[in-house]
């Protein structure tokens, strides 16, 4: 392989992983106006960039079993969650958020409207 084609296939990998992270970061968004709803932004961030979600729930994550104490059984612990669920238009994905602590930490996609 001559010097030339060598740096165009070290060059096209190159494009071709600045692109999958290009596209990575913007799978996991919801345009809000001109701005974006972020990982690790909280709950007030969010409705102020985004306004008040269409529907709003909270439920325990199990994360594993809590020992038994005195007097006390083992039982589930859990991590609780808020989930805001954003409906941006039609054409456009149903956008779930997780919150954790009050912070975003995951986002999901439902179908499209």
């Amino acid at each position: 392989m001559t010097q030339g084609a060598v740096a165009m296939l070290k060059l096209s990998i190159l494009a071709c992983v600045l692109l999958s992270w290009g596209g990575q970061a913007a799978a996991q968004s919801l345009r809000c106006g001109r701005d974006f709803a972020q990982v690790g932004e909280t709950k007030f961030v969010i409705e102020s960039k985004c306004g008040a979600p269409a529907a709003k729930d909270s439920f325990c994550k199990p994360i594993g079993i809590a020992p038994s104490t005195v007097g006390r059984p083992p039982h589930v612990a859990c991590d609780m969650v808020e989930e805001w669920t954003y409906k941006p238009g039609i054409g456009q994905f149903i956008t779930i958020l997780q919150f954790r602590e009050g912070e975003l930490r995951e986002m999901k996609y439902g179908p499209r409207q």
